[in-house]
């Protein structure tokens, strides 16, 4: 797929009868995305893989509608986003601009493109133009209302879930990404109107280091966060067998009227940030049941910093929500064919640590 191809809006339809996805896909996205020196060419890679396993035909497609800065006030707060219209190398460390989140070029820019996104998504399903919406450049959950944090710079989460609140009055949080979904959950802790529910790894000089299973909430919000946290490397059967019995309680007891699903994919196996010991099967799995469970579903990327294993997961979690059959081998058309040696298959092995 050739980056200067031009967005497109596909008509309205059910698509045979089977579930509608609306996928977020922007050209300028996907450029503002490298300036994360963390992700690289992430974002062209995915929609490229997707356009070569024909899959995005088989989506209906929505470009970016851009808000301002001024409106991610909603939960940013005022300071933080004149710093980053305009930073001050001596309030660098004052907003988390530092180590993990360096200050570049334009990083107002980067968050209100990011922002505008996950909001774009959110509309998809407000609007009802699809059962289900897909933005895997989105997915943030570390930023914070004042400061950046682990690679996060916007809270695309928070304020999708804000947008989300104009029409319904319970929405699920689910955080798959092997860190755990800190600031999301404190954006929403004293609130019964979302219920955060995340998985993952807790264990001494591990980020965040936060998400006690005794972390529940507070006042009105008390009982509306879960938080399982898990053992270095985990694999499918156990992450699976633990989500599936976690989501039925919180479905059957919240019975949430829109559902948010946060699928990093640093869990996965090989990952440099990582330290689970998964397979995209495994977070497919989990996507997949959402998504069958029957309110509608925002679906954000995150974590992934094995660029080609993030890409094959999340190119297979979009297949097996289309019921669509993925080829073995990766398509030699791909432009970014190369990155996907040795083996250029869609799998991800997982490794023999214990």
């Amino acid at each position: 797929m050739n980056n200067n191809d031009k967005n497109i809006e596909m008509e309205d339809g059910k698509n045979g009868g089977k579930r509608v996805i609306g996928y977020v896909y922007s050209k300028k996205l996907c450029e503002e995305m490298k300036k994360n020196e963390k992700l690289e060419e992430r974002s062209f890679m995915v929609n490229s893989l997707l356009y070569h396993t024909g899959l995005l035909k088989r989506m209906k497609l929505y470009d970016v509608k851009s808000i301002s800065l001024d409106d991610l006030r909603v939960f940013h707060s005022a300071e933080y986003l004149d710093f980053l219209r305009s930073p001050e190398p001596s309030l660098e460390e004052d907003f988390g601009c530092v180590y993990d989140c360096p200050v570049f070029d334009d990083m107002d820019e980067f968050a209100v493109t990011v922002a505008s996104a996950s909001i774009t998504a959110a509309d998809i399903i407000l609007q009802q133009k699809a059962d289900l919406a897909i933005n895997w450049s989105g997915g943030w959950h570390h930023a914070r209302r004042d400061s950046a944090a682990g690679f996060c710079y916007v809270n695309d989460i928070v304020l999708a879930i804000h947008r989300l609140q104009s029409k319904f009055n319970r929405i699920l949080y689910i955080d798959l990404d092997v860190h755990h979904g800190d600031a999301v959950e404190d954006a929403f802790s004293c609130t019964s109107k979302v219920f955060t529910l995340s998985l993952h790894k807790l264990e001494a000089g591990f980020f965040p280091g936060t998400g006690f299973a005794t972390d529940i909430g507070f006042g009105k919000g008390k009982y509306h966060s879960l938080n399982v946290p898990l053992k270095h490397s985990m694999d499918d059967g156990s992450y699976c067998k633990m989500f599936d019995s976690v989501f039925t309680l919180v479905f059957q007891n919240y019975q949430p009227d829109v559902i948010v699903v946060q699928c990093g994919a640093d869990g996965l196996a090989g990952d440099p940030h990582g330290g689970f010991n998964l397979t995209p099967a495994s977070l497919s799995h989990c996507v997949n049941k959402v998504a069958k469970s029957g309110p509608p579903v925002l679906v954000l990327g995150g974590g992934g910093y094995n660029i080609p294993n993030t890409v094959r997961c999340w190119v297979r979690v979009t297949a097996d929500l289309l019921d669509f059959d993925l080829p073995q081998d990766i398509p030699d058309s791909d432009p970014y064919f190369l990155e996907y040696g040795p083996d250029f298959t869609f799998s991800v092995t997982p490794s023999n640590i214990k």
